[in-house]
Formats: structure tokens, C-alpha cells, sequence
């Protein structure tokens, strides 16, 4: 009899056991089910914040970015680094949730960046742009020349499409002129500058090249290390007088497009310049 008590009593207990356990399952299952992100894709400007919210839980979340250069996550506030899209995930209780963040370029912010020193030269007016964002940029810019009726006599645009970060680019309008090359008078000009984030990559750091100034003319020397076949590159070159002031500007387009080559000219001057103090060059953009 009391084996047979005994027998009974660990059966019972043992069903009470079983018991428990299915009736925890569901419930662990019902509290993860109900931990939820807010967001599954959401987008931010640079420089600007969102804020991604779980859900059904009190418990700490460990938030983490899959690519913080583009943006970065504290305690679900997504800040806008520079463009690009991320995956923001949030990780609580076992469950990981995630959400795509796209961040796109500031106009305000990404303009306000890009500072600019104006130059008037003999023959023209140099501009030169510096971006401090900390991605490329794509600039285009018009110069507009008046008369003294504020009328339009001359529209000039330049562009840089892959202005890297941290670098700088002139851009050069030259003065209007009629059909005979003689210089038309105006009073002002306008500036109207365009820019946006470049789709492409650049590589400035990989175009070596130099400028010996002569005479009457400049040799020219660019070397392509990229290991690339570029699509575009363009050197500045400056030529400055015996007080340091730039004199006069020229751009030029290197032939060295593809990886490995190099390219080699003969630059005449403008013709009211001869025998420049200095002959200086760098590249504009390399993409």
C-alpha cells in the first residue's frame, strides 16, 4: 500500500512538473511576440536625429548600428552622419529587431559647408570652394555678368562632381567678350551655386603631378597611381607674382585617365602674362 501511495505521489508530481512547463511556454512566447520596434525603414537628414522606440518590455535594449559612419544610434536616438542608407537593430530578451535608416543629404547643412574665397583676376573671376562636409559633394555654379541696368551680358557655369572631403576646387568664369575677343564692360555679377551629395569616389591623392614654370610657357607632368580607369580628372594651376598674389589661372585636363598612365604638356600662358614668380598645381577631382 504505501509503495503503491509512493508511486502515486511521484506520478502526480511529475504531471505538476509537465503542467508548469506548457503553461510557461506560451507565456514566454506571448511576452516576445509582443516586444516591438516602432519603425521598420525610416529616413533623417544629416546632422538631424530620429528617435526609434521598442515596445512591450522594460527591460535595458542594446541598440547598435551596422555602419556608424553613416549613422549612429544612442538609446534609440538615430543621428544622421552622412548619406546613405544603415540598419539600425535593437536587441532585447533574445529578439533582435531591426530597422533600415536611409540618410540623405542636408541642403542647409551641406551647403552651409562649403565656404568660398573669390579672387578678380585680369581676365576673369576665380573661385575657390572648400568642402568641410565629411562626404563628396557635387557643386555647380553660375556667374552671372551684369550691366549697370542689372541686365544679364554674359552667363558662365563650372562644376566640380566629386569634390572629396576636406579638399578644395577653383572654379573660373572669365570675363564676357564679343565676337572680335574684345572685353564687354559690366558692372557686378551674381553667384548662384547648385550642390548635392556626389555618387562617386574620388581620387585626388592618387593623381601625382607638377608644373615647372618657364618663360613663356609651363611644363606639365601627371601620373595616374589610382589603379583605376577614371572617367574625369582636372588640375588647377596657379601663377603667382613676386608678392604672392595669383596672378593668373588656367585648368587643366590631364590625359592620364587610364590606371598607370601618364601625361605630359606644354602649357602656354595667357597672353598677358610672362615669366611668372611660381607656378602652382593641384587636382581639382579625380573620379
Amino acid at each position: 500500500m504505501k509503495q503503491y501511495l509512493s508511486r502515486n505521489k511521484k506520478f502526480f508530481a511529475l504531471l505538476l512538473s509537465l503542467a508548469l512547463v506548457i503553461t510557461l511556454i506560451p507565456a514566454t512566447d506571448s511576452r516576445a511576440a509582443s516586444i516591438k520596434l516602432n519603425k521598420k525603414n525610416a529616413s533623417v537628414f544629416v546632422s538631424k536625429s530620429i528617435t526609434l522606440k521598442v515596445s512591450g518590455t522594460k527591460k535595458q535594449v542594446k541598440w547598435s548600428s551596422a555602419n556608424p559612419e553613416i549613422a549612429s544610434v544612442s538609446k534609440g536616438k538615430v543621428t544622421g552622419k552622412k548619406p546613405g542608407k544603415t540598419v539600425i537593430s535593437a536587441k532585447v530578451s533574445g529578439k533582435t529587431m531591426k530597422c533600415t535608416v536611409i540618410v540623405k543629404y542636408n541642403q542647409a547643412v551641406g551647403n552651409k559647408n562649403i565656404t568660398s574665397v573669390k579672387t578678380d583676376l585680369y581676365n576673369g573671376i576665380l573661385i575657390k570652394y572648400t568642402n568641410k562636409n565629411n562626404y563628396p559633394v557635387s557643386i555647380i555654379t553660375k556667374l552671372r555678368y551684369r550691366d549697370s541696368a542689372k541686365t544679364t551680358v554674359s552667363e558662365k557655369e563650372d562644376h566640380n562632381y566629386c569634390l572629396e572631403a576636406g579638399k578644395s576646387t577653383y572654379f573660373y568664369f572669365p570675363k564676357p567678350t564679343d565676337r572680335n575677343f574684345q572685353y564687354i564692360k559690366y558692372t557686378d555679377y551674381t553667384i548662384s551655386m547648385k550642390a548635392d551629395v556626389s555618387p562617386y569616389k574620388g581620387y585626388t591623392a592618387d593623381i601625382t603631378q607638377w608644373c615647372n614654370a618657364g618663360a613663356v610657357t609651363a611644363n606639365m607632368t601627371a601620373y595616374n597611381y589610382s589603379g583605376k580607369d577614371l572617367t574625369a580628372a582636372k588640375i588647377s594651376v596657379l601663377y603667382y607674382d613676386k608678392k604672392g598674389n595669383i596672378t593668373a589661372y588656367m585648368p587643366y585636363y590631364p590625359g592620364c585617365l587610364q590606371k598607370d598612365s601618364k601625361t605630359e604638356d606644354v602649357l602656354s600662358y595667357p597672353s598677358y602674362l610672362s615669366n611668372p614668380a611660381k607656378a602652382e598645381t593641384f587636382v581639382d577631382y579625380a573620379y
